[in-house]
């Protein structure tokens, strides 16, 4: 190890936050480890880096169900192709984002989702119940099985042990935890009711409590849903009214956890999360910059979240997906094994990240004007910026978490239209956008630089996708 450590290695060694480069102290992204099975070591190191080029010095990653439990090896038998299943390297990950300056926070879900939800495959006497008292159906994204009751004693001594496991045993060498309240389903049995969230804390508090005996100055983020008493979104349920320790940090989203002004104030640090990186265009990532702001979060960690699994159900109700392995982020020209963010449609958000979590009131015109010069060069054309955005913009159109953009798409097309959701209106939409692509095409096809041979390999790829068979879809007279 170098003798001389960079200042803010150093700090992040001591346990002390970074001063801030702008209005957020904590900058980063939260990233599903678990639905990226393809990517290995060297990958995952290469993306650390790009988030360390992006100024970032957080990392949520959602690990559970992606490693190789022990004592629990129902929850990741799903998940066995996964490259850190195959072999464990999170731990050497987590000291790669050490030598960054960037702290690594394990993700979970307390009594659901990946991994944790698996539990009921053997054990379904400890599947939460639904509204209408019957046990909850499966559910799940990459990873179908089913909520815990967290009135049952198994259920509990099932997640401590898992959670011990996962943060003593294999990635002690992490800062922190986060704690992710789940967002689609709760137990509303007779013991649970409407005291959930209480039932859940019991656990939030004992793995807490653990983990600040052996590291004091751990990171462990939490939702208000314990705190607040408020509505909690989309359960008919208020959320406890539990003391709240000041060592906790909270975590706010715009669909499942509302900001709460008083429980900001006493809490370690404050986060706001969207999927604007994710799923959307600059524009919204400029605007939930500045929602975090405005909230007085002190970090802005939204979502990087690319999936590469192989859908064993109908991801989001989709027959066609089954089977079919995820395109990340919807960039289909990419081999499975080949990670996504240093694409150019995604540097276009990557530095759209950098910059308004820099200063969300950046003009969008500066903005452009450094998102020219770091794809194209010193004096790019104004022209190629305005079409690497439409080129973004194109990919991102209607694509979901799980289904690419139909304008990429033509298993999404053909389905839609099996459904009779292929309107007369829709496929002239579809046919309006792909003109548009195809005229970036045709002005890219003598590049001036490194960036604009990217940016028509990209829209040469979508017009590619609706030759033939294709194209036939969409204009049946063809």
């Amino acid at each position: 190890m170098p003798l001389i450590l960079t200042a803010l290695a150093l700090l992040t060694l001591l346990g002390d936050e970074p001063k801030p480069d702008g209005p957020f102290v904590q900058r980063g992204y939260y990233i599903t480890f678990m639905r990226m099975p393809t990517y290995d070591l060297a990958d995952w190191k290469r993306i650390l880096n790009g988030i360390h080029d992006d100024g970032g010095n957080t990392l949520l990653l959602w690990v559970g169900g992606a490693f190789r439990s022990a004592k629990h090896p129902i929850t990741w038998k799903y998940n066995v192709d996964h490259e850190n299943i195959r072999q464990d390297f999170v731990r050497d990950l987590i000291d790669h984002a050490h030598s960054l300056g960037i702290k690594v926070l394990l993700g979970f879900t307390p009594f659901g989702y990946d991994g944790v939800n698996q539990y009921a495959l053997e054990h379904p006497e400890l599947k939460a119940v639904g509204k209408d008292g019957k046990p909850t159906a499966a559910f799940g994204i990459g990873c179908w099985g089913f909520n815990l009751c967290p009135s049952r004693p198994e259920s509990q001594k099932f997640l401590i042990e898992y959670a011990r496991e996962m943060a003593f045993d294999f990635y002690s060498n992490a800062d922190g935890l986060l704690i992710e309240s789940s967002d689609y389903a709760i137990c509303h049995c007779d013991d649970c009711g409407p005291k959930f969230f209480e039932k859940e804390f019991a656990f939030v508090r004992a793995i807490s409590d653990e983990l600040w005996a052996r590291k004091p100055d751990a990171t462990i983020v939490v939702f208000p849903h314990y705190f607040s008493g408020a509505d909690v979104p989309g359960f008919g349920v208020k959320a406890a009214r539990l003391p709240f320790d000041p060592r906790w940090s909270l975590v706010f989203t715009p669909h499942s956890s509302n900001p709460e002004p008083d429980l900001i104030r006493k809490a370690k640090s404050s986060l706001w999360w969207d999927d604007s990186p994710a799923r959307r265009r600059p524009q919204e990532i400029q605007a939930g910059a500045r929602r975090a702001r405005g909230i007085g979060a002190t970090g802005y960690v939204p979502s990087l979240e690319a999936f590469s699994f192989v859908a064993t159900e109908p991801e989001e109700g989709q027959e066609w997906l089954k089977g079919r392995r995820q395109v990340p982020l919807g960039f289909g020209w990419l081999a499975p094994g080949e990670p996504p963010y240093d694409e150019l449609p995604m540097r276009v958000n990557r530095v759209a990240y950098r910059e308004f979590s820099r200063n969300p009131d950046l003009p969008f015109d500066r903005y452009k004007e450094i998102l020219g010069r770091d794809l194209f060069g010193e004096g790019a054309d104004p022209k190629a910026v305005e079409d690497v955005l439409d080129l973004q913009a194109a990919l991102n159109f209607e694509r979901t978490w799980c289904q690419p953009s139909p304008l990429t798409s033509p298993e999404r097309v053909r389905a839609m239209a099996g459904r009779g959701e292929l309107t007369p209106k829709r496929r002239a939409d579809y046919q309006a956008a792909l003109d548009r692509v195809r005229g970036i095409e045709r002005r890219r096809r003598e590049p001036t630089s490194l960036g604009e041979n990217e940016l028509h390999r990209i829209a040469r790829w979508m017009v590619d996708q609706w030759r033939g068979e294709g194209g036939a879809i969409l204009d049946p007279g063809r």
